[in-house]
């Protein structure tokens, strides 16, 4: 007889990847698991191995079956295999071997699969020897994103092998969504059946006050306190722009976690008071808090190192916010924002940003808002599960 407390033993599609749908991690993954939970296709069958974070569902046990739904009544299975949390940064032994160990030691409770699908070249790679089911394999940075001197991968040390583990793996793959259109053109050399997707906004998420509602001086920031996102840079910029026009209520809120966090704080600490003062280094916040910040706030700052961002994530719900938004050159690899119109590309010159940061407060938010109304999750996360396994 099937164990009720368990998912049957053949599903659709089994995703594996370092995630706990109990609590969001900082990261454009973890935004793109929990969509695709979210927005299940009716009648599909999936099953999620990923990990306990610690915080968020009490009472668990690795391997045991849990059963989630995150919101619109499409429950799927979550299996957690390893105890980790995917925010530290600091970590010494990759997060994606801890969660294939895990894997493979609870191996005998996962069921078969049509596709199994992964998020990066470990886990791809064990899964294939572990589990010999078609796969499906995502790739969310640039061509060399990983592998760059700015990145924070493990990978920037073996460029090299990457490229070749990453070329084969992505051969061998059933289907590859690429989220870089530039990037999916030399992946399509390698695998025809490579597609590029742009990522999504979550309306279930998104809040909208009213223009007369918003602080126009509120510039928000979110992201992984990373090098890659260059967290330093915005502090750097913000410090510019009170400079300049101090009489204006300036504030900025910068989101998320990462190693480089006391280090931000340290940076704003050091600060004249009359600066520092108006800058809040929140640290970890909820999916759901950073839409209302984003809902409510004046001007999106962006500042990641070219060569890094797949299709960013959090500028396509920065915009659907109604967020003009102030973005590096490299960060906006869709070319979303349109000077004058939408926010404005800038080089890394802090006095630079901080005088687009003034220009886009005044910029229509409507027009910001349309420029990604395209990007909704439901009708993009249909399209990615559309795909037939031969």
């Amino acid at each position: 007889m099937p164990d009720p407390s368990a998912p049957p033993a053949h599903v659709d599609r089994l995703i594996v990847h370092q995630f706990d749908p109990a609590r969001s991690s900082p990261g454009g993954i973890d935004t793109c698991l929990r969509g695709m939970c979210r927005y299940l296709p009716e009648g599909l069958d999936v099953a999620v191995v990923g990990v306990d974070t610690g915080i968020g569902h009490p009472g668990r046990v690795l391997g045991r079956w849990e059963r989630h739904d995150l919101g619109d009544g499409r429950p799927f299975w979550f299996l957690p295999v390893a105890a980790l949390d995917p925010a530290d940064g600091s970590r010494r032994v990759p997060h994606s071997l801890r969660l294939m160990a895990g894997a493979a030691r609870f191996r005998g409770k996962l069921p078969v699969a049509d596709i199994v699908q992964v998020h990066g070249l470990n886990s791809a790679i064990a899964l294939r020897a572990l589990l010999r089911r078609p796969q499906a394999y995502f790739i969310h940075t640039q061509e060399q994103g990983l592998t760059g001197r700015t990145s924070d991968s493990f990978w920037r040390f073996a460029g090299d092998a990457h490229g070749a583990l990453e070329r084969r793996t992505v051969g061998a793959a059933k289907d590859v969504v690429v989220f870089n259109e530039e990037y999916s053109g030399v992946v399509r050399t390698w695998n025809p059946r490579a597609r590029f997707s742009p990522t999504w906004f979550d309306p279930a998420l998104i809040t909208n006050l009213p223009d007369d509602q918003r602080d126009p001086h509120q510039v928000i920031w979110v992201g992984r306190l990373e090098v890659p996102k260059d967290p330093a840079l915005a502090v750097s910029a913000f410090t510019a722009l009170v400079d300049a026009d101090p009489e204006e209520p300036w504030k900025l809120d910068l989101l998320g976690q990462g190693t480089l966090l006391e280090q931000v704080r340290a940076q704003v600490d050091a600060l004249h008071p009359s600066i520092a003062g108006r800058i809040t280094v929140a640290g970890r916040v909820a999916p759901a808090e950073v839409a209302q910040r984003m809902g409510s706030a004046g001007v999106f700052l962006m500042t990641s190192h070219p060569g890094y961002e797949g299709y960013p994530r959090v500028l396509v719900e920065a915009m659907a916010s109604g967020l003009p938004s102030v973005v590096t050159d490299g960060s906006d690899t869709g070319g979303l924002v349109v000077d004058g119109r939408t926010g404005f590309v800038c080089d890394r010159d802090p006095a630079e940003l901080a005088g687009r940061v003034r220009e886009a407060a005044g910029l229509d938010r409507d027009q910001v808002r349309a420029a990604v109304e395209d990007k909704s999750a439901p009708v993009l996360i249909e399209r990615i599960y559309d795909v037939t396994v031969a």
